[in-house]
């Protein structure tokens, strides 16, 4: 049987093959076009939960890998510099920005932080890794506070009231603040064994004291006690070293993750940043 012998009946057009011929043709064209919008619905719909999912992981960079990210590349530069300055605020320790406006220890478990949920939510394993670095941080503040019981005998405030009022006789013109809040800092620096830098932060007058008191200053810190302490301290800024350098690498593994999956930008995994 050939072509005509199906559209031709005794010579005649057969009307019936051509109609079940046309019939097949247009229940083809309508299933490959239902087909065709189905999949151009589900691709729309595809990019619209990608976009959504998008603005999601890009809250998370930005808001909290990033800023992370940063702190912690930072906090080992203090742990490696020995750059670390504890004091209290309304009787409770924390550790004070440093002159570059970051504060060298802080927490990173914020249970109030959404964007932490999420992420901690994807990645569980990270929340034993943010809890034990607030521990080393809380520890870390116990051992400053007692060498601060130590340190800040009468003794102590008797001769940095003397030191102080011997500084402020060899200086003509304007002096050193010889008040409370001064000794306080300067009793922090000695705790922390921290070396204050000239800057809107630090006046020259303090730095210039330090400068050339320390040395008499800190022979307060010079206890057996006070020593043991020194020891803890050292011990766990190593081990908080060594928890913020694999943090630092898991983080910046997720980041980069995030970066090629949704082709994220500079400007968008750092805004803050000067390209």
């Amino acid at each position: 049987m050939n072509l005509s012998d199906i559209f031709l009946n005794n010579g005649q057009l057969n009307w019936d093959a051509i109609g079940a011929i046309s019939n097949i043709v247009l229940v083809t064209a309508l299933v490959l076009i239902t087909y065709w919008y189905a999949k151009k619905v589900s691709e729309q719909t595809d990019l619209m939960v990608k976009d959504r999912e998008r603005n999601k992981i890009l809250e998370e960079v930005q808001d909290f890998l990033t800023p992370t990210i940063h702190h912690l590349e930072k906090e080992i530069e203090y742990i490696q510099n020995n750059n670390i300055l504890w004091s209290k605020r309304r009787g409770v320790g924390e550790f004070r920005p440093m002159y570059d406006g970051n504060e060298p220890i802080h927490r990173l478990f914020n249970t109030s932080s959404a964007v932490l949920k999420d992420v901690i939510y994807k990645y569980p394993e990270l929340k034993s890794k943010f809890s034990s670095h607030d521990n080393f941080r809380d520890k870390l503040s116990e051992l400053y506070a007692k060498i601060e019981k130590e340190v800040r005998t009468p003794e102590f405030e008797e001769q940095l009231r003397e030191l102080l009022k011997r500084f402020n006789e060899s200086k003509e013109g304007a002096k050193l603040d010889n008040s409370d809040s001064v000794e306080r800092r300067i009793g922090y620096f000695i705790i922390s064994k921290f070396n204050p830098e000239r800057s809107t932060d630090s006046s020259e007058f303090l730095h210039d004291f330090w400068k050339e008191y320390r040395n008499d200053l800190l022979k307060f810190r010079d206890t057996t006690r006070i020593k043991e302490y020194d020891k803890e301290i050292e011990g766990t800024l190593s081990q908080l070293k060594e928890l913020d350098e694999a943090l630092l690498e898991k983080l910046e593994t997720i980041r980069e993750e995030y970066r090629v999956k949704y082709n994220l930008t500079k400007y968008e995994i750092n805004p803050n940043e000067e390209w």
